[in-house]
């Protein structure tokens, strides 16, 4: 007797597994995936793209001399924002906080499922590509000319890891170290660097004044973001700023 006479209902159901239909719907679900993927990477190739021009642009800035129109001219992809928790604490004559957000889709998707701390999901979705950015720049203005700016850079870690699920980066010039928000840095007296105490390797803080090394600089502003649409995704500071070191 054959396996279809004694198993009459399992041997339907192979059927219609490997049936033209079944294999339709094959093709159709795996090019759903693969065109998810490519997209999601698309946009995060572009967000990798404003977000190093904008740092390159900010990088030319100077202390003391560059003005708030030179400052609008080279933040032309950046948008103005309050955050949460309104605008921030300005010590200066006027403050500007702008940024490129996360994506929509990201909010809707990505960042719920964060939320759920549910590690298998959230591993699923960082595979297919999705990602949590956000670029922050703020700048200080006194008599009308830069007197701080700073740019915070926050993305997704490839893994899920209660309380260090995210990479961050954040790189302050001012006039002196130790004002404003680099005054909990460590180092010499033109250029500070610090890290997490709990995640070195997630998150680092680097401030500098106008007296800094111009190579020390540089490599603060010299933003790869190609960790953010690749396979394995983010998982160190030091993949954002591979020439700094400390």
């Amino acid at each position: 007797m054959s396996f279809g006479e004694m198993f009459p209902v399992s041997a339907w159901c192979c059927r219609q597994l490997v049936s033209c239909t079944a294999r339709r719907v094959y093709v159709s679900f795996l090019g759903t995936v693969i065109l998810a993927a490519i997209a999601l990477r698309i946009e995060a190739a572009r967000f990798e793209k404003q977000a190093s021009a904008t740092v390159r642009a900010l990088s030319t800035l100077q202390v003391g001399v560059s003005s708030k129109a030179e400052f609008l001219a080279r933040m032309q992809a950046l948008k103005p924002v309050t955050g949460p928790y309104g605008v921030p604490l300005c010590n200066a004559d006027e403050c500007l906080a702008m940024a490129i957000p996360n994506s929509r889709l990201s909010d809707a998707v990505f960042v719920p499922v964060a939320r759920t701390e549910n590690s298998a999901l959230y591993s699923l979705l960082t595979w297919l590509g999705f990602r949590y950015w956000s670029l922050s720049v703020y700048v200080n203005f006194t008599s009308g000319r830069v007197s701080y700016f700073s740019y915070d850079l926050m993305l997704s870690h490839s893994h899920f890891d209660r309380g260090a699920d995210v990479v961050v980066v954040e790189v302050t010039s001012q006039e002196n170290i130790g004002k404003n928000r680099g005054s909990e840095l460590g180092g010499d007296e033109t250029y500070r660097m610090t890290h997490s105490g709990a995640w070195p390797d997630k998150s680092v803080g680097i401030a500098f004044t106008p007296s800094a090394t111009k190579g020390l600089v540089n490599d603060a502003f010299d933003l790869k973001l190609h960790c953010l649409w690749s396979l394995a995704g983010c998982k160190t500071w030091s993949q954002l700023l591979p020439q700094v070191r400390g």
